[in-house]
């Protein structure tokens, strides 16, 4: 596969003749700034009309929504391409250039030894109004990211495209590239942002999945707290707890009001609780709802160093005594003795220093001083 950006060397490097590279640079300044399909369109279609030769131009990109397959946008030849998904796959053209991506093909070349006139394009060409001939095209594809766009000349004449209009149209390709590349990204820039001010109406970090737990935003705050309360293996490869991908895709399956439970998760370590709501986001994405996880982390009460001092007995303690529980109501929750619950708070007093010679002076003084800031 030819690398995106890398254009096809096609015998000696070409030489342009100054009418073709006063369109060439015009073309190219233009697609710096494009902000959408249609300005790349519009960009091309002359320019590229002239510079190959041709009767009829058609650009397909990827759809922003997600969704498979491409948006074709073309002045002329709609009435060809406005069902295409229908026959796509026999296409003599996309067979083609589906094989050799990110190069410039012609009708030879992708025919084979082939006739047109037998060919399912030729007839449906004929239907729709149109004497097409001979083409030239292109699929834009990267290993990562997979289809990008794709373009297409063709010519009612009835020889075929001259070499050089090939050669011209491939020098093209990487710029187009990036053009569309640049839109997608806008695009995704623009939804993300969407997201995130959906998503903002409420504290906590966020996170934003589709209904199969793909991620389409994830917060700093949400990547930190992901890292501290999952371990790797809790996780998908892209990072996400396997147990929220369930349960979105749950969610998904759930027709009218959704259960309480599912909406909700949490877990705790250490006197700290991670709190989790599933709702669902006000955007939606290629037709299908989206999921915002927001994750809200809840510290223990009590300071840092001095939880650190303490043993997972004497915390649970710790936390009677905030709660006011008397020795009597501890003991019987922990189901131990009421001295060794005594003992247990001699033994927190001890280590944060707060030992009183009065049993509630002493109890005030902890809680005064213990508190999280």
């Amino acid at each position: 596969m030819a690398l995106p950006g890398e254009a096809l060397r096609m015998g000696r490097a070409l030489r342009f003749t100054s009418r073709e590279e006063s369109i060439r640079t015009e073309l190219l300044t233009d697609l710096i700034d494009v902000g959408s399909y249609k300005d790349i369109h519009d960009v091309l279609e002359a320019r590229v009309l002239q510079l190959c030769q041709a009767d009829h131009f058609a650009l397909g990109c990827a759809n922003l929504d997600g969704s498979v397959g491409l948006q074709w946008t073309s002045r002329t030849t709609m009435p060809l391409l406005k069902h295409y998904s229908d026959w796509v796959t026999n296409d003599f053209v996309f067979q083609a250039t589906i094989a050799q991506p990110n190069r410039v093909l012609s009708t030879a070349e992708m025919l084979r030894g082939q006739k047109l006139d037998a060919m399912e394009t030729r007839q449906r060409s004929v239907e729709a109004g149109l004497d097409l001939r001979h083409v030239m095209a292109t699929l834009l594809i990267e290993e990562q990211q997979g289809l990008k766009g794709g373009l297409a000349v063709y010519s009612e004449a009835s020889r075929p495209f001259p070499a050089r209009s090939q050669q011209l149209l491939q020098q093209l390709v990487p710029a187009i590239h990036r053009a569309v590349s640049r839109v997608q990204k806008l695009h995704a820039q623009g939804l993300e942002l969407d997201l995130l001010k959906a998503g903002a109406v409420e504290p906590g970090a966020l996170l934003v999945l589709t209904p199969w737990g793909r991620e389409m935003v994830r917060t700093n705050a949400a990547t930190r707290l992901l890292e501290k309360w999952f371990s790797r293996s809790e996780l998908t490869p892209q990072g996400i707890p396997q147990a929220w991908v369930k349960r979105v895709e749950a969610l998904s399956r759930v027709k009218g009001m959704f259960p309480p439970d599912l909406l909700r998760d949490a877990r705790d370590a250490d006197g700290e609780q991670l709190q989790v709501t599933f709702s669902l986001s006000t955007i939606p994405w290629a037709g299908n709802p989206l999921w915002q996880v927001r994750i809200v982390e809840r510290p223990h009460w009590l300071r840092e160093d001095w939880l650190r001092l303490l043993s997972p007995a004497e915390r649970v303690v710790a936390d009677g005594l905030y709660q006011g529980l008397s020795n009597q109501d501890m003991a019987r929750q922990m189901k131990k003795s009421v001295q060794t619950v005594k003992d247990q708070v001699k033994a927190i007093y001890r280590k944060t220093g707060t030992q009183s010679r009065g049993r509630d002076r002493a109890r005030m003084k902890f809680l005064t001083e213990g508190r999280r800031a």
